[in-house]
């Protein structure tokens, strides 16, 4: 579909120089119908001068104190006009200067439009295995939809917003209601969309855990989940520290270990049988022999 306007967003906080590689991304882009807003959140490390130095080239800035990285996104998200929302965060980049010209003639009528993401620091391209139709289990297991390459539909993104109580998962709510919830439709395009660098405050795993948990709680009955606990991981599940266990194992594929300590036992019982058959023959010559 061309002739599309997209909206970039980019939010920044004290991260001047991943601001000033984002920036120079984004304005290099052959790509002419881009609005291009950034967000950042009062920085003191020079980041407000590198904004203004690029401002005649940007729709929408604002440097102020926010309340935390889904504030700063939706501050941006919620003043965005273009057809469609990109949320490209300082230090990320746009993987070429073609990126958002190609993407633009891929999209249809879809709410979500996706491409892969390049990692800075594992040297590989990721997303490029997603199995498709995404389903809840995708969600419970990890973050199948790659945030900073998916080109969102405005109505769908103004619909739901980042729920800005959480600190590092709100964009897998997202995906979850518009995925799971609204049944959106959806595309997956084979080319690499972002660079992207890795760390931050989404690599707390144990937060990420808590705050997905109180999404699951929030958003899924408690019985609608227990009963959903109890075919994924077996009958009987109610969070015991026996289920726990239980669970643990399943999800380092239990059937495999206890496969391959099966197989260790057959092959070490037929070892023995064959040692025992050998020293019962070698015992019978030698009796054989000395009668």
């Amino acid at each position: 579909m061309v002739d599309l306007k997209i909206s970039i967003i980019t939010i920044n906080y004290n991260n001047k120089s991943g601001l000033e590689k984002t920036i120079e991304s984004v304005l290099q882009q052959t790509y002419d119908n881009i609005e291009y807003l950034v967000i950042d959140g009062n920085s003191t490390d020079g980041s407000k001068e590198v904004i203004e130095k690029h401002k005649h080239r940007i729709s929408y800035w604002v440097s102020e104190t926010d309340s935390g990285i889904y504030n700063a996104m939706n501050k941006g998200g919620t003043k965005a006009t273009g057809d469609y929302l990109l949320f490209l965060n300082s230090g990320d980049v746009l993987y070429n200067r073609n990126v958002i010209e190609y993407m633009v003639h891929q999209v249809g009528n879809e709410d979500i439009v996706m491409g892969y993401v390049y990692s800075e620091s594992s040297k590989k391209i990721c997303y490029d295995d997603v199995k498709f139709p995404v389903t809840f289990l995708d969600f419970y297991r990890g973050n199948p939809i790659p945030h900073p390459s998916s080109l969102i539909k405005q109505d769908l993104y103004k619909s739901l917003l980042y729920d800005e109580n959480l600190r590092i998962v709100s964009d897998w709510k997202f995906f979850l209601q518009a995925f799971i919830f609204r049944n959106c439709t959806y595309k997956m395009i084979p080319y690499v969309v972002t660079s992207f660098e890795d760390g931050g405050v989404s690599s707390d795993l144990e937060l990420c855990k808590k705050e997905k948990n109180k999404v699951l709680n929030e958003l899924f009955p408690e019985r609608l989940l227990l009963d959903y606990f109890k075919f994924l991981y077996g009958g009987g599940y109610n969070n015991s520290d026996y289920d726990k266990l239980f669970v643990t194992i399943r999800k380092y594929n239990y059937s495999s270990i206890i496969y391959l300590l099966a197989l260790m036992v057959v092959r070490f019982i037929s070892l023995f049988k064959t040692n025992a058959s050998f020293s019962r023959k070698l015992s019978l010559f030698w009796k054989s022999e000395h009668v």
